[in-house]
């Protein structure tokens, strides 16, 4: 099973207008969290369901720690890419700490990844 877990601030500088905890000029505060656990076709009903709400109860950036989650699959990244689709306006979903196995499967999807709106910090 995933867990997000919501957390405060990182302590390290960032972009003024993006980083998480900070408000940006117009007022939006990013929201930061962490994924712990397995990401699998198992779990993706679970893990969408967390993502999706996370995302569409933002008002501007999500940033995402994956330094603590032990799987992912491919099922696991594309439900990830579908919920950053549900972030408002031009908001990103920001990946931290990916697993390589998962910047393999982002190098794989390329442009897709992007056009979600998703980066990896």
């Amino acid at each position: 099973m995933v867990a997000i877990v919501e957390q405060p601030p990182p302590r390290a500088e960032h972009r003024a207008d993006r980083q998480p905890g900070r408000a940006t000029p117009d007022g939006v505060v990013p929201r930061q969290g962490r994924l712990t656990g397995h990401a699998d076709l198992r779990t993706r009903p679970d893990f969408e369901q967390l993502l999706v709400a996370l995302c569409t109860q933002a008002t501007g950036d999500v940033h995402l720690d994956l330094a603590e989650l032990d799987f992912i699959d491919v099922s696991g990244v594309i439900t990830l890419l579908r919920a950053a689709g549900t972030l408002p306006g031009q908001s990103r979903l920001v990946l931290r700490n990916p697993p390589e196995s998962m910047r393999r499967i982002l190098d794989l999807l390329g442009p897709a990844v992007g056009a979600a709106g998703v980066t990896v910090d």
